[in-house]
């Protein structure tokens, strides 16, 4: 409960996942949708409080800056943003075909998006941060 009354981004997967549960509610699906649906939004939920806990902890441990803790808290965020574009692509597929009469492939195409532009977006972030930091070492 603490949880949810002092983290602004929990507050808002709350708001999202219920909004989402209400809605299903009047829609028109099987019971393996609406599992699905439901899944999606309790993993982002369950992601978003362990990063919340991966962050409170460290804070604990570490007040001056820590570019170990800083990367630990990242992949927290990470698995919390990877949660969020799978619930995302199961809204894709489930909701898009019940509301928007999406065929399924709009879904295999949104997970094909994200699973390629991410790792290249990470690489290309990396390379410039490792060239910003190369040219920096040379003054």
């Amino acid at each position: 409960m603490e949880a949810i009354l002092s983290e602004r981004n929990l507050k808002i997967h709350f708001i999202i996942g219920i909004s989402v549960i209400i809605t299903v509610f009047f829609l028109p699906l099987n019971e393996m949708e609406m599992l699905w649906i439901i899944f999606a939004v309790f993993s982002v939920i369950g992601a978003e409080l362990i990063n919340t806990f991966v962050e409170g902890l460290l804070d604990m441990k570490s007040v001056e800056f820590n570019p170990r803790v800083k990367f630990v808290k990242d992949v927290a965020a990470g698995v919390v943003l990877w949660n969020a574009l799978f619930a995302v692509a199961v809204g894709i597929v489930i909701l898009g075909r019940v509301l928007f009469s999406f065929k399924p492939l709009s879904g295999k195409i949104f997970i094909m998006f994200v699973l390629i532009f991410f790792p290249v977006l990470s690489l290309v972030l990396r390379r410039k941060k490792h060239g910003k930091d190369k040219s920096d070492d040379s003054r």
